[in-house]
């Protein structure tokens, strides 16, 4: 457990009852050797996550791109250690994002430079950014858009699960409650969402470069969540003790053959996608 301290958010720690810093190497051990039962809240958090960012836009392309313009904004404040509650971040009227380019936001997100160009132009129009010289501004109606008022309890509850595993180790501690966390992040709130940002946009644009387009991931998506439900209702083609590791399970996924798929009305049900759209993809 000798990771450097990330100074940014050291101040926090500092706050912590705990003496131990978690190691990223033992959490993901400690995950690895979970069975996909255990884990099933990150796929259900991550599936309303996602399907939430579409219904934003109707296209994840533009919510790709807020995200990023938003985590400019998170970077920056972080980066001169100036943190916001989430009350005090969406009680803005405008936040400038200062020295930013087309060609830039381009290569980040591995999205055609003329693409964000339309992009832009189309959140301009609906009054959700302004441009003024090279700065960008988010206004009131940006911020409401990407609140998280769904999300952020969502998250307490993903995180209170995984505590729940991590807990059974001696050098975790107490299992978290969802209240705590909330409110802990409520708190901490810029930089607790340029977290997540971390997260969520690398993530997103590896599966965009892997399937072109996001919509088609999504659809993916759900036809890989109903075989994955599948296989762990069918309790005759291997038992739950047999899966004692995340890599067991998949290994055992791919070998399942379920008696049924899905259709493209449920599909477009799970994923929020227009049956059209779905048939196309």
């Amino acid at each position: 457990m000798n990771n450097p301290v990330d100074i940014k958010i050291a101040h926090i720690n500092k706050s912590e009852t705990s003496n131990n810093t978690l190691s990223k190497e033992l959490v993901f051990e400690i995950l690895s050797r979970t069975n996909y039962e255990a884990l099933k809240p990150h796929y259900k958090f991550q599936q309303l996550w996602v399907n939430e960012a579409y219904l934003t836009f109707k296209d994840f392309d533009t919510y790709l791109l807020l995200m990023y313009l938003k985590n400019k904004i998170f970077i920056d404040y972080s980066d001169r250690f100036h943190y916001m509650s989430v009350d005090t971040f969406y009680s803005q009227d405008k936040i400038a994002i200062d020295k930013i380019n087309l060609i830039q936001i381009s290569k980040s997100l591995n999205i055609p430079k003329e693409t964000i160009r339309r992009k832009i132009n189309y959140m301009q129009e609906k009054k959700i950014i302004f441009r003024s010289g090279k700065s960008i501004y988010l206004n009131s109606k940006a911020l409401e858009i990407v609140k998280p008022n769904k999300t952020l309890p969502l998250l307490s509850i993903f995180f209170e699960k995984i505590s729940d595993i991590l807990s059974k180790e001696d050098w975790f501690g107490n299992r978290l409650k969802r209240e705590d966390i909330e409110e802990f992040i409520r708190n901490h709130y810029t930089l607790c969402w340029e977290y997540f940002y971390r997260f969520q946009i690398p993530y997103l644009t590896r599966q965009r470069n892997c399937f072109a387009d996001l919509e088609s991931w999504n659809v993916w998506g759900s036809i890989a969540l109903a075989q994955t439900a599948a296989f762990s209702e069918d309790n005759q083609k291997i038992t739950r003790e047999e899966l004692t590791s995340y890599e067991d399970y998949w290994i055992a996924l791919t070998k399942f053959k379920p008696k049924r798929g899905i259709n493209a009305s449920s599909i477009s049900d799970i994923s929020t996608i227009p049956r059209a759209t779905v048939i196309r993809k």
